[in-house]
């Protein structure tokens, strides 16, 4: 469960307040953080990485789909709990719990920041479509795969700019924003929440399962993505 108050009322309000505090962020100071601490970026780009992956599976799936190959029911459920899970129960929550409201508070990015929200509700019932058409699911089954072959690329499509959104337009603006101390402590924050909701080596356990179901579509080594020269012709 994601702590109800992990920020002080002080470091909150340094986080995501006044305007004075936001010029201080680009002061030195004695307890600047340490450059070894991961960023809330670095932690929040990780789950795009994460994300990025289990989207192309997905997309993989739904070309076996368009073959009519029947591919295992528990590799297409699996991914998309994976997704629901690791999407919507955390990466997301901590989005709406931390990150957002900095940009809120500073009236800053407030239509993107919209859109973002719009789509992480669009994408929650996208998910659970997709949850409803893996029961008993069947390649042989045209009209449901035909809506799960349109619901994956609706999701894929979403899910991508998205994060290439927030990548390239929002989270680069966050360390302007949050002074040195209150971007440390958000650091922090993420990375026990992360911790918390996930359990011990939970990410790596998630990409353990990805990569399982990667290698069953063939493209669990990076170098299956690369074109060969016969496909550039």
């Amino acid at each position: 469960m994601i702590p109800k108050n992990p920020l002080s009322r002080r470091n909150f309000m340094s986080l995501a307040g006044a305007t004075g505090a936001v010029v201080m962020a680009g002061c030195s100071k004695p307890d600047q953080p340490k450059t070894d601490i991961i960023t809330p970026v670095e932690i929040l780009a990780r789950h795009h990485g994460a994300i990025y992956r289990a989207v192309a599976v997905l997309e993989e799936i739904r070309g076996g789909m368009n073959a009519r190959m029947d591919l295992p029911p528990e590799m297409i459920g699996g991914t998309v709990e994976i997704i629901r899970t690791f999407v919507m129960d955390i990466h997301q929550q901590m989005e709406e719990k931390y990150i957002f409201p900095v940009f809120d508070a500073q009236g800053k990015m407030s239509g993107l920041v919209g859109v973002l929200r719009e789509q992480h509700a669009a994408g929650a019932r996208l998910i659970e479509i997709l949850r409803g058409l893996c029961d008993g699911f069947s390649a042989k089954d045209l009209e449901k795969r035909r809506t799960m072959a349109s619901a994956i690329h609706l999701l894929s499509r979403m899910c991508r700019a998205h994060a290439e959104w927030e990548d390239t337009a929002l989270f680069p603006l966050l360390r302007s924003i949050v002074p040195p101390k209150s971007f440390a402590e958000l650091s922090s924050v993420l990375y026990r929440t992360e911790s918390e909701l996930l359990g011990q080596n939970g990410f790596d356990e998630i990409i353990r399962k990805l990569n399982g179901y990667e290698n069953i579509l063939g493209i669990g080594d990076l170098a299956s993505y690369t074109p060969r020269a016969e496909d550039l012709s």
